[in-house]
């Protein structure tokens, strides 16, 4: 029997901080450079790992490196901790009530974006010769879990881009995310049934009964009832006096531990109960949007780089590098995911535009294409050849998504936001002491102008907008708006809160900015999206943030911000 010894702590504590440093370093580097994180963490394990460092450096790589049981378990169980956590904290960007509201679209486009290409990565892996399967007689399971991985997409990869390109809150953002929820949704469901099917030696109908009805029901508990235990659960610990944000932190870590373990006893992988619990705590409203953001925060810093470092780490990616089933997969891998959810767009009444760009937000496979990859690996389902492929194709269409979703946006091109504002409507001193009183007093101030909606009905329709997804960015600013039938063109203006409003934003501060947006239904040229984006990237401007604040009176105010958007209008035009 084997013992932990001193010299495996040290070892061990020397790779966690050479690996973590590396690792947050590239990170951050690609960041900076509008690029997944994901990417410099997996070329840092690439970097150690027997790509480079063990085949130039061998005798260094066996120093800190050990072939040794125990010290590969040590990191092993901190990636293993890094997958389980992901897919916690993804959870939290599913929107169950999103779905809802916005079923047609969001269950349309989420089940023939998961459809579609689920079909062409099947037809694929019926091509690839035996080589590339691990048992040629089980070659079902190894059919259908090509087809689940080339279906499968990354929300937490389409959220950022969404945030970096100011169209997180907007209707294409949120029509976007729901359908991702779809898709996450029905992706996982069916790899967890091929795992259930990969573990059984020979096929046994009623052992896989018994593993999809326990998962069905786990599943419709889980987003029913479970949602509300967890809500309840939350607010006993928010009027407790239990620390906070401490004691949510932990109930959610053992909430997805609880439902991890009910999963894995089910006969299906913990991951998926992990996925599960983020979305059970994602829906509580009773969690602030900053605790989910404090959560999230310290898994990416700690656990998510470990975990993408250790896929480096285990593949040797010039021995296993066979260029034509890279590229085959990742093409496979887009090109489905994208005619997929495009179609799904089309079939829901979406404008081709809007279609087209709803297609190529689906395309990032990123880090759950990556885990699923991980997971099939562990279960002997692909080999070290096909796990190379699906990561590449993973990289390949996360680090493409974000030029390509811009430019099908059109957000490049010059637009001019001033030509929509309603100066006269702006309110230097807003009164209200809640979101939907300021929404109030705004929309009593538009209506006040000829060709504007009343006030009753603008407000009604922002309040339905909002319960759907709330505006509240972040640095003090929130972007209420909605679409209006008979409205005859676009409009927005603004106020400010000298105290502030609670909007449960992500980092927490109150709103003291609050922008609203009325655009036409339906707005054919994209301008809600458009005029919020503009919006969005002048209140990024710290500088006239602060004025707009400090501003003596309503005319000062107005001018700041004008200015803030001619600038931005001439730095649009000149790139």
């Amino acid at each position: 029997m084997s013992f932990l010894s001193e010299h495996n702590i040290l070892i061990f504590l020397l790779q966690l901080v050479l690996l973590l440093f590396a690792a947050r370093a590239a990170g951050e580097l690609f960041r900076r450079f509008k690029q997944p994180a994901l990417v410099g963490e997996i070329l840092v394990g690439i970097i150690f790992g027997p790509t480079i460092f063990w085949r130039f450096l061998p005798g260094l790589a066996v120093s800190l490196f050990p072939d040794n049981a125990i010290q590969y378990s040590m990191l092993e169980t901190v990636s293993w901790l890094g997958v389980l956590f992901l897919l916690l904290v993804t959870g939290f960007e599913v929107e169950i009530s999103a779905i809802w509201k916005q079923r047609r679209s969001s269950l349309t486009i989420g089940f023939v974006g998961v459809l579609l290409p689920m079909l062409m990565g099947i037809g694929l892996a019926l091509l690839l010769p035996e080589r590339y399967m691990v048992d040629p007689g089980r070659k079902l399971v190894f059919v259908l879990f090509m087809g689940t991985a080339m279906a499968i997409s990354a929300i937490p990869i389409i959220a950022k881009v969404l945030h970096d390109l100011d169209i997180l809150k907007s209707d294409i953002g949120l029509t976007i995310i729901s359908a991702f929820t779809v898709n996450d949704i029905l992706g996982w469901v069916a790899f967890t049934m091929v795992v259930g099917l990969a573990t059984q030696q020979r096929v046994n109908w009623l052992s896989m009964l018994r593993v999809f009805g326990g998962t069905a029901v786990f599943i419709a508990f889980s987003l029913t009832w479970g949602r509300k235990l967890v809500n309840r659960a939350v607010k006993w610990i928010n009027a407790s006096w239990l620390p906070k944000p401490g004691s949510v932190l932990t109930f959610v870590v053992l909430l997805g531990g609880l439902c991890g373990a009910l999963t894995q006893l089910i006969g299906i992988h913990a991951a998926f109960g992990f996925l599960v619990a983020g979305v059970m705590a994602g829906g509580a409203p009773a969690i602030s949007e900053r605790s989910r953001e404090t959560i999230s925060q310290m898994v990416y810093a700690v656990f998510v780089p470990l975990f993408f470092v250790s896929i480096g780490l285990r593949v040797d990616f010039l021995a296993n590098f066979d260029w034509l089933l890279i590229s085959t997969v990742t093409a496979v891998a887009i090109g489905g995911k994208l005619v997929g959810a495009w179609l799904g767009a089309r079939m829901s009444g979406i404008p081709q535009r809007d279609s087209f760009a709803i297609g190529i937000a689906h395309t990032p496979g990123g880090a759950m294409e990556i885990i699923i990859g991980v997971l099939a690996l562990e279960f002997g389902l692909i080999n070290l050849v096909v796990f190379e492929a699906i990561v590449v194709a993973a990289l390949v269409s996360s680090i493409a998504v974000g030029p390509l979703l811009s430019l099908a946006l059109g957000l490049r091109r010059a637009f001019n936001a001033l030509e929509f504002f309603l100066k006269d409507a702006v309110v230097a001193n807003l009164k209200g002491s809640t979101p939907f009183e300021l929404i109030g007093e705004l929309c009593g101030s538009i209506s006040e102008h000829e060709g504007m909606p009343g006030a009753a009905k603008a407000c009604a329709a922002v309040r339905l907008r909002e319960g759907i997804m709330g505006t509240g960015m972040e640095k003090g600013i929130a972007i209420p708006h909605a679409r209006m039938e008979g409205l005859a063109r676009p409009v927005f203006t603004f106020g400010r809160s000298s105290k502030g409003v609670e909007w449960n934003t992500a980092d927490g501060l109150p709103a003291r900015l609050v922008f609203l947006i009325l655009t036409p239904d339906p707005d054919k040229d994209d301008l809600q999206v458009k005029i919020l984006a503009s919006i969005a990237r002048v209140m990024e401007d710290e500088k006239a943030r602060r004025e707009m604040l400090e501003a003596r009176d309503r005319k000062e105010m107005i001018d700041i911000f004008s200015a803030a958007l001619r600038r931005d209008r001439m730095m649009r035009a000149r790139g």
